[in-house]
């Protein structure tokens, strides 16, 4: 038999039945199991593609002599003997990628504590390499060791409470899989930080790194592995750990418990990364006047960043407004292709900031300002500023922006050829303040005619009903509008091109 044989049988297999599929698929498995059967050569690239991946312990309870009982659990009802053992590693070691699940109270503790009586030294699963240790059970932790060797390069962990037994089987995780590019709880609380942490400084490989809160030690190793490109945390109190985080293509993700906490946070940490997103769970009252002048000093190189987003994770609170003063600081993120502060209140930002921004970040793709809120206190930044935005950032695609969508003088002031974008698919005006949606749809149906539609804040207040009737009526006509000059434009380049050729005969 050609040596090849193996190779391509199983390529065959793998597309006939996606061993990571995400979804059970009977057939493919069927036609999987009768190739396997034609002859011994298809044997063991279909078994290969059949274990590749279980979403319980079932199969290997059940191919080495298990069976349910009355209650429909999985159990061993007698001990198990070499030939079983033999079954049990021939199979384990085709496993690649397990799941325990949330669901997986059909087996009984006492399989669990058997199958960790493996025989062979090391891991039930050698080859695993993916463990989704979903299950909250207290007395199934002690056993998660029993499935982490050197090979697992993915561990995701999703308690819903703690306890000592639990913090104590993570903390000892780091020598059984030294090797591990992927960790992720992040449902940890406070009373873990300690037990992740320690896990944590025992890997030197990791890629992505999802998880609750840290110590400084904990922090200080993970910003200091050039491997890293996700990672999220959430911090606790106000102190200023020094910090430095080195991976410039990490994105950084962080749980902030307010942002004068994290303004506190940050007083002596450096960041290097590209893409810096910020989760805001509350707000104490205050926003820090200096907040982005702080965070802008975290960046040796703040031309470096290319995407930052401020997203609440509460309700939203009217009494914070932020000014051209405050974001100011954020033109020197001149890097910047993405902005998201849609659940800010930017009331108090005006079209000169608009227009400084937009000179200063032209690569900009998506921008997000105070479009998330049902804000009633009026707009400073007008159709003026959206203009300048349209007219430098050549590449937005997606634009959400609190202003008021009302003329001062002439409307077809606004109808300038070089702010006309093309790109633009997604535009949200959040409870921007409107006078005439015959003048608003006329101007926006020139400025950017290939937008799916106009979102706008639903179901608001008394005060914002009467904006939202005319923001629906904008859309009503948004496409008809487009339409009707698309055709315009077009019998015109008809007409045009009719005159020059009778011109050229003439």
């Amino acid at each position: 038999m050609h040596h090849w044989i193996p190779d391509i049988a199983q390529l065959i297999f793998e597309f006939v039945y996606d061993p990571i599929r995400t979804e059970e698929d009977r057939e493919g498995r069927a036609t999987v199991v009768g190739l396997a059967r034609t002859c011994r050569a298809f044997q063991d690239p279909a078994l290969d593609v059949l274990w590749a991946q279980l979403h319980s312990l079932d199969a290997l309870v059940l191919c080495s002599g298990g069976k349910r009982d009355s209650n429909n659990n999985l159990i061993w009802d007698r001990p198990l003997y070499d030939a079983d053992w033999r079954i049990l590693a021939q199979y384990g070691k085709r496993v690649r990628a397990l799941t325990i699940s949330p669901q997986s109270d059909t087996l009984d503790i006492s399989t669990m504590q058997l199958l960790s009586c493996f025989p062979v030294p090391g891991p039930i699963l050698p080859n695993l390499t993916k463990l989704n240790w979903l299950s909250d059970r207290e007395d199934f932790f002690p056993f998660l060791r029993r499935f982490c060797g050197p090979s697992l390069t993915t561990l995701s962990l999703s308690p819903i409470s703690w306890s000592v037994r639990k913090c104590a089987a993570i903390a000892s995780l780091a020598p059984s899989c030294p090797l591990l590019k992927e960790f992720t709880c992040v449902n940890a609380e406070d009373s873990s930080m300690q037990a992740i942490s320690e896990a944590v400084v025992g890997w030197n490989r990791l890629q992505v790194l999802q998880v609750g809160p840290l110590d400084e030690h904990a922090l200080t190793h993970a910003g200091s592995l050039q491997t890293l490109q996700d990672l999220r945390f959430s911090i606790l109190d106000l102190r200023s750990p020094v910090l430095e985080f080195c991976s410039s293509s990490a994105a950084m993700k962080i749980s902030i418990p307010s942002p004068s906490s994290f303004y506190a946070f940050i007083q002596n940490i450096h960041f290097s990364t590209q893409r810096l997103h910020l989760f805001c769970e509350r707000y104490d009252g205050m926003f820090p006047e200096l907040f982005f002048s702080r965070l802008k000093g975290c960046f040796r190189n703040p031309v470096e960043l290319l995407e930052l987003g401020l997203v609440k994770t509460i309700h939203h609170n009217r009494s914070i407004i932020l000014s051209s003063i405050m974001l100011r600081p954020l033109v020197s993120f001149k890097g910047l292709n993405y902005l998201n502060l849609a659940d800010l209140c930017t009331s108090h930002i005006d079209d000169t900031f608009l227009e400084e921004m937009a000179v200063s970040c032209p690569n900009l793709h998506d921008l997000y300002l105070g479009d998330k809120g049902r804000w009633l206190i009026a707009p400073r930044a007008t159709f003026d500023g959206v203009v300048s935005l349209l007219k430098h950032c050549h590449q937005l695609s997606s634009l959400g922006i609190f202003f008021s969508a009302t003329f001062k003088s002439d409307f077809t002031d606004m109808l300038q050829a070089d702010a006309i974008n093309l790109n633009i698919r997604n535009f949200s005006v959040g409870a921007s303040p409107i006078s005439d949606p015959m003048d608003v749809t006329v101007v926006l149906s020139s400025l950017i005619p290939n937008a799916i539609r106009i979102d706008h804040c639903a179901q608001g207040s008394a005060e914002l009903r009467d904006m939202e009737e005319r923001w629906d009526t904008v859309n009503t006509w948004f496409k008809s509008f487009v339409s009707a000059r698309k055709h315009s434009w077009e019998q015109g380049w008809l007409e045009g091109k009719a005159g020059v050729g009778k011109s050229a005969i003439a």
